[in-house]
């Protein structure tokens, strides 16, 4: 079978996995290199600490030999018989007072060496082959025969006469050195199997322990559903780390979702229902003509004017519906446009001016005021003005006359529309942000509104963190006041007059 094919067919491995190998590398390294160092650290205190000790003692043994003015002196037969000599032992023309000295401080570790002025052996308490060192008054770490082994070699002087005596050769193979590191050795690799056992069961542990959060997020969202989308929401973790502010983007997210989906079943339920009126009456002027309209002209003028009519009618109603649901994510989409508040204010008043004539509008702004940005699509804020001055037109036809107005404070910006028409009660002012809801709905046909202008001005004026009011007295007209916060960031301010030129280029 094909290695690469196998693998491709294979499923990925899980977070699970690779965060649990990640976590186990991580650990075990770590450990191990302290580990290490701390049995490095150890073992070199331990030969620090026992090399200290032999060169005392051959420090002290260099001094004590050097007060002497002669090596020669052949030990008596009892000395040659003395237990701390080998057979390997041998003693030539030595002194017996520096025999003796030499002899009592003799052990299985430590093999002494002297050589007189002619390089010639005069004593060995063993048989040893010795590298060649330098003379050199330290002890010098080495092995002789994979042994550890510390070698001094130095020459003696007589401190009385300053003659060259000969040289001393002091080897020293610590046994019980030896064999505490052959057990640490054994300690260590021991140590290892039981680091890498831990590392495996912690970072099994902890793969588990930090995939936790994630694994809550698959089941419940695993249990979202279309039914249950306006409940379901994920438990915010009590530590405020990254898998609480991922949770907090889903919950976002999921109230994203619901809200288009809620929006889309209005959507649906509106149309249907404000469509059914319109399709009937189609449905009425075909049949009429189906059964006498095609021999009555009278009829087939009247039921084709009035079948037009109810389909503008339906075409109108279908374009506000969507930008009623557009409306509802404006800022989402737009969330990076920002627009000039009393430029556009005079544009849209001078083109009200123009498309009605015979009405009176009054501009209550500054004669020339600084610019003031507010963070909103243009597009979005001319059809929000145009809702409310074209609503104001409507209901006012006795006393033709508009006022606009604009006021600021530090940090917001107030927008006043008022007409002098017919008003609105308590019930209707209540009422009148309702979808498809009319003052009078009598009129409102005939005035060709649906009643979802209103609708989507408030949705335009909450998704741009906005706010909007009515004011009203039944018989003496209505106010509406919409509030934006004032846009400060003059960097974003910048960048927008910059975009402005490159489009005018």
């Amino acid at each position: 079978m094909n290695i690469r094919k196998w693998f491709k067919r294979e499923q990925p491995i899980s977070l699970k996995w690779k965060w649990g190998v990640l976590l186990f590398l991580g650990f075990f390294v770590i450990a191990l290199t302290t580990l290490n160092f701390n049995y490095y650290y150890y073992h070199q205190e331990q030969r620090s600490a026992i090399k200290a000790v032999y060169q005392e003692n051959f420090d002290r043994m260099t001094e004590y030999i050097q007060a002497f003015d002669y090596l020669y002196q052949r030990p008596s037969s009892t000395d040659l018989d003395n237990k701390q000599l080998n057979s390997n032992q041998q003693s030539q023309n030595i002194s017996k007072e520096l025999y003796q000295y030499i002899s009592t401080g003799l052990n299985d570790d430590l093999t002494i060496r002297l050589f007189n002025e002619r390089n010639q052996l005069v004593f060995s308490n063993r048989h040893l082959d010795v590298p060649t060192v330098e003379s050199n008054k330290q002890l010098v770490e080495t092995e002789i025969k994979d042994v550890l082994s510390y070698v001094g070699r130095t020459t003696i002087r007589s401190t009385q006469s300053g003659e060259n005596l000969g040289v001393l050769e002091y080897i020293v193979q610590p046994q019980a050195l030896i064999e505490l590191e052959k057990n640490q050795r054994h300690i260590f690799f021991i140590s290892i199997l039981v680091l890498l056992l831990v590392a495996a069961v912690v970072a099994f542990v902890l793969s588990r322990l930090f995939l936790r959060p994630l694994n809550y997020l698959n089941n419940a969202l695993d249990l979202v559903e279309e039914e249950n989308l306006s409940e379901m929401r994920m438990r915010r973790p009590r530590s405020t780390d990254e898998w609480s502010d991922l949770t907090l983007h889903i919950n976002r997210m999921l109230d994203k979702i619901d809200l288009y989906v809620r929006n889309q079943k209005q959507f649906v339920e509106d149309v249907s229902h404000e469509l059914r009126t319109p399709v009937a009456i189609v449905e009425g002027h075909l049949k009429l003509l189906n059964r006498w309209g095609k021999d009555d002209p009278e009829i087939l003028e009247e039921s084709i004017s009035a079948s037009l009519q109810e389909i503008s009618r339906m075409k109108g109603l279908v374009q506000e519906m969507l930008d009623l649901m557009r409306a509802d994510h404006a800022e989402m989409d737009y969330k990076d446009e920002i627009t000039e508040v009393y430029s556009t204010i005079r544009q849209i008043h001078s083109n009200f001016v123009m498309l009605y004539p015979d009405f009176n509008f009054y501009l209550d702004i500054e004669k020339n005021p600084d610019d003031l940005y507010i963070k909103m699509f243009r597009n979005h804020f001319e059809q929000l003005l145009i809702i409310l001055i074209d609503n104001a037109v409507k209901y006012s036809q006795d006393r033709k006359e508009i006022h606009l107005s604009v006021s600021t404070s530090l940090s917001e910006i107030e927008i006043a529309v008022q007409d002098f028409g017919e008003g609105m009660s308590e019930e209707d002012k209540e009422r009148v942000f309702s979808r498809f809801y009319r003052v009078d709905k009598a009129r409102s046909r005939d005035k060709g509104g649906n009643g979802l202008g209103l609708s989507i001005a408030q949705q335009l004026v909450k998704s741009y963190k906005g706010s909007i009011k009515v004011e009203s007295a039944l018989g003496h007209g209505s106010i509406f006041y919409v509030t934006f916060p004032i846009l400060t960031d003059q960097r974003q301010i910048y960048k927008s007059k910059q975009k402005a030129i490159r489009k005018t280029l």
